[in-house]
């Protein structure tokens, strides 16, 4: 049975998460329910809350099967064959946003901090960059494992991408926006935070520079929370002192270099060791 992590939901123009439909559950009559479809086929889907109310996610609707063409289906059989060491049909069910791919712009409607805090960070990206952290081999400088090299996720965009072309270090996500005319593109770091910094109420995390590439870290790169967003991530901010991180954001070029945005460590973190 084939899970997704978001769906089209009446006329709304953006996907809807599985954890949006969760937070305002009582919200959602019965009639309300009943008009989840699939963002690839269209074919009608149902909201689950999981056997312990702890694992929201849409599925099939009894009876009904995704279209012949449906990409849903394709991205759950990726995973015959492979081991059950890590839970992985959660992690290939989520879609990712628009702009994953680094020749995709951002949309044009995501114009505010708190626009793309809604849009980008949330619990779904919590639980994505969890998974995406126990697919990593921290016996191999947290390279992907063998196994789950070829696991490919599925985006808004009704396109694919591998996952070991949205893993980045420092270096690949300033080659990829220096190829795309600077244009902003979403993906997930991997780094190491050298210095925090407060300016002004807002911080900046200075990624680890080397004088060689060999680990992808010879360019400076750094992640900008806005002071709009320190007071909920205050208890956080230490933590991430020395850390070799991954870290999903939206990667651009600014007029005071190369950065990512972070608003939420909790969301958008996951720290594989410290130093």
């Amino acid at each position: 049975m084939s899970r997704m992590s978001h769906a089209r939901y009446r006329n709304e123009s953006e996907p809807m998460s599985a954890f949006d439909v969760d937070d305002n559950y009582d919200s959602f009559t019965d009639n309300d329910r009943r008009e989840f479809r699939c963002f690839f086929c269209n074919t009608q889907i149902q909201f689950s809350r999981g056997r312990s109310h702890d694992d929201p996610h849409f599925k099939n609707w009894p009876s009904k099967n995704h279209e012949s063409h449906c990409k849903v289906p394709n991205a759950i059989k990726q995973l015959d064959g492979k081991k059950k060491e890590v839970e992985l049909e959660t992690l290939v069910s989520t879609i990712l946003p628009r702009a994953m791919s680094s020749n995709k712009t951002i949309s044009p409607s995501v114009k505010t901090y708190k626009d793309k805090e809604k849009k980008y960070v949330g619990k779904q990206t919590r639980k994505f960059i969890y998974d995406i952290k126990n697919i990593l081999d921290p016996y191999n400088k947290f390279e992907v494992l063998n196994d789950y090299r070829d696991l490919k996720f599925l985006t808004e965009d009704n396109d694919e991408v591998c996952v070991t072309d949205i893993i980045l270090t420092q270096d690949q996500i300033i080659e990829s926006l220096d190829a795309n005319g600077g244009e902003s593109f979403i993906c997930i770091l991997k780094a190491t935070v050298s210095k925090i910094t407060e300016i002004r109420g807002s911080y900046i995390f200075d990624m680890t520079k080397a004088q060689n590439a060999k680990y992808g870290n010879s360019k400076n790169f750094k992640l900008y929370m806005n002071y709009d967003f320190v007071e909920k991530n205050e208890d956080k901010i230490d933590s991430m002192k020395k850390s070799l991180i991954v870290c999903y954001g939206i990667a651009s070029k600014t007029d005071y270099g190369y950065q990512m945005e972070l608003y939420s460590i909790k969301n958008q973190v996951a720290i594989l060791t410290t130093f």
